[in-house]
């Protein structure tokens, strides 16, 4: 399967930290240092080197200005969300490939399964490859950052 190399790894992890998209995607698509965006996200309920669910990760995204644009497909995840989220659009099924020439200005955080990753200005920000048909479960756009405070 064809893969789209990351742009770019952005913010640096902590050392022997792991399972921390939440908080990297936060940071690169917000521009914040990692460390804030690792604090906000362990009062979200992140433990050290453990994910968090979607229940725990979107209020903070949407809090800080993240708007939920649309869902895609009818994967699993895609099919919580919706379920979740009823005022959000709901549109056909669609792959990285496909999506990322829509993503060319602006901040974004994009969901697949068992993973979010930055998108800013069309440029993948995240650690590695991702293959280019990877279905899209939902994107979520900076619309109007809040002001944080440490």
């Amino acid at each position: 399967m064809r893969t789209i190399a990351s742009d770019c790894k952005g913010v640096e992890r902590f050392i022997n930290e792991a399972n921390d998209c939440t908080v990297r995607a936060l940071a690169n698509a917000a521009g914040l240092p990692y460390k804030l965006a690792h604090k906000i996200m362990a009062r979200a309920g992140r433990e050290n080197g453990k994910g968090l669910f979607f229940k725990q990760w979107h209020p903070v995204y949407t809090r800080l200005g993240f708007k939920l644009q649309a869902v895609y497909g009818t994967t699993k995840g895609a099919r919580y969300i919706k379920q979740e989220i009823k005022t959000v659009p709901a549109l056909a099924g669609i792959t990285l490939e496909n999506l990322l020439p829509s993503l060319k200005t602006g901040r974004y955080i994009v969901k697949q399964r068992g993973h979010v990753f930055a998108i800013v200005d069309g440029k993948i920000l995240d650690y590695g490859v991702n293959k280019a048909g990877t279905k899209i479960q939902a994107v979520y756009k900076l619309d109007s950052q809040a002001v944080i405070f440490d």
